[in-house]
């Protein structure tokens, strides 16, 4: 699916479960969606907080063990990064935001959010989910590409799902 990086359309789905939140990145990489334009973001990673940095994609991809199925089975399509966000804890994003909240340091929060159309005050929702332990599934590129994901969100069973445009 051809995808832009500079588009600020996005969507957002809120899944309760890893499980689902697997199954909905399944369905966007099943249908093209490449590394550049989705990322996952979750706090699977309760068991071992002493992690910090990066875990390469591909045959480089460390093992995950306690940190489940989720973080896992994305090493080898998204780049995994760790980041301790105030008020939530340590998170694990996977995609292009893994690399924009790390570059952005502690205390960015999920601010990325508001240059994807997100308003502001939506954030604090998102992080919220964060703190209950659900996981955030972003798609962001161009009207067609998000319109087009964010089908595939609402279909895979989402706490819910929104969808931004400037």
């Amino acid at each position: 699916m051809a995808t832009t990086t500079t588009a600020t359309d996005s969507t957002v789905g809120v899944f309760a479960t890893s499980d689902e939140a697997l199954g909905a990145a399944k369905a966007l990489k099943d249908a093209g969606y490449g590394d550049d334009v989705v990322s996952i973001v979750g706090k699977g990673v309760k068991d071992d907080k002493k992690v910090h940095g990066w875990i390469p994609v591909g045959n480089e991809a460390g093992t995950f063990g306690g940190w489940g199925a989720l973080w896992g089975a994305l090493t080898g399509w998204l780049l995994l990064g760790f980041v301790w966000l105030p008020g939530i804890g340590w998170v694990a994003a996977a995609g292009w935001l893994a690399s924009t909240l790390v570059g952005a340091g502690i205390g960015a929060g999920l601010g990325a959010l508001i240059g994807l159309a997100v308003p502001e005050d939506e954030i604090p929702q998102y992080e919220d989910d964060l703190k209950a332990d659900r996981y955030l599934v972003i798609v962001h590129g161009d009207g067609e590409t998000v319109d087009a994901a964010h089908r595939i969100l609402d279909g895979a069973g989402p706490v819910r799902v929104s969808r931004y445009s400037e």
